[in-house]
């Protein structure tokens, strides 16, 4: 959602939350809209908080996706831009390994760090994962690791669209 479409809908009837894809490799609401949601008091809910399962390590440079997976069309998932954000995964990685935890509680952990008034939703179909996700809430990230991960993976890091050609035009971002 961008800045404008906030306001406007904020002014028709007050807007209590607002769902926008938001993870270490998807940032590009954080220039206007994320201000705009905070100064108009709006909760964020975060969906994709793990890159659609990249920030967990668990997609490597040879991953074959089943012919009915969204990502199979999805520029990020795809050729050299695949090969470029693995180095994102790193950066998380290697952050994970020193916390002692996974790389997916150390990006939830890091959505949960933006405020009080964050509330990532991962998606996951196994308990495991969601116990692994919960984990992340005991998962401190210091000033010095958060900065650590903005310059490993500034907002522009990602490699690729986030969505296949022609739903792009569908999402109403700045």
């Amino acid at each position: 959602m961008s800045s404008e479409s906030l306001r406007r809908a904020n002014a028709t009837h007050p807007i209590t939350a607002v769902q926008s894809e938001w993870s270490l490799w998807t940032r590009d609401w954080e220039r206007k809209t994320f201000a705009t949601a905070r100064a108009l008091g709006v909760g964020i809910v975060p969906y994709s908080p793990l890159g659609r399962g990249f920030l967990t390590g668990a997609v490597a440079a040879d991953t074959v996706f089943p012919e009915t997976d969204y990502r199979r069309t999805t520029p990020r998932f795809v050729g050299e831009n695949r090969t470029a954000n693995l180095r994102i995964v790193e950066a998380v990685r290697t952050l994970a390994a020193q916390k002692g935890c996974t790389p997916a509680q150390v990006a939830l952990a890091w959505v949960l760090s933006r405020g009080d008034d964050v509330v990532p939703i991962p998606g996951t179909t196994k308990i495991a994962r969601l116990e692994e996700n919960v984990g992340a809430c005991f998962v401190g990230l210091s000033a010095a690791d958060l900065a650590a991960l903005d310059k490993a993976i500034p907002p522009d890091a990602a490699s690729g669209e986030r969505y296949p050609t022609g739903m792009k035009a569908l999402v109403d971002d700045e």
